[in-house]
């Protein structure tokens, strides 16, 4: 498996992939939380090489949203590595979710006939491909935040991108 960071204001992404398709995007925000990815990775007996040449489009992509272009990362092939049939639904249609929208967790629920308004933010909370699959834009009914298992800064920095109130 191969892997690469890509840089901005608030850390890093941490992007990993197997052959051409992303399997990770996880945000990294301290040199303690990088080495603790690089162990889970280590502990599963999953072998690691950095290659930045390999996430040539991956990059172009996430320049492209961090100058806070509309992108949507649908032309990135995905390979999950871990999650439920049921996670992997809520996954697949949080990535319909347009740029610089929001949706709520319940609407997401009913989109896929499903009645666990609560299920659905914890299968975001298992989301292995930040702002890729962009779980952030997932929002309470009342229109707060609800959680996001980056933090809330990032998730409220990606939502301010997303609505042009800040640039890169």
């Amino acid at each position: 498996m191969f892997y690469t960071l890509i840089d901005f204001p608030l850390g890093s992404i941490f992007l990993a992939k197997r052959g051409k398709a992303l399997s990770i995007a996880k945000y990294i925000n301290s040199d303690q939380k990088f080495e603790k990815t690089l162990e889970i990775f280590k502990a599963k007996k999953i072998a690691l090489k950095y290659d930045e040449n390999k996430f040539k489009r991956e990059k172009e992509s996430f320049s492209k949203y961090f100058r806070g272009e509309k992108e949507d990362f649908r032309s990135l092939p995905l390979d999950f590595l871990s999650g439920t049939p049921y996670q992997k639904r809520v996954w697949l249609e949080a990535r319909k979710i347009p740029f610089g929208q929001t949706e709520t967790y319940k609407s997401l629920a009913l989109k896929l006939n499903h009645r666990g308004y609560r299920s659905v933010g914890q299968a975001l909370g298992q989301n292995p491909l930040l702002i890729v699959i962009p779980c952030h834009r997932v929002v309470s009914s009342d229109g707060s935040l609800g959680g996001f298992s980056a933090g809330l800064e990032l998730k409220k920095f990606l939502l301010r991108l997303e609505r042009r109130e800040i640039f890169l």
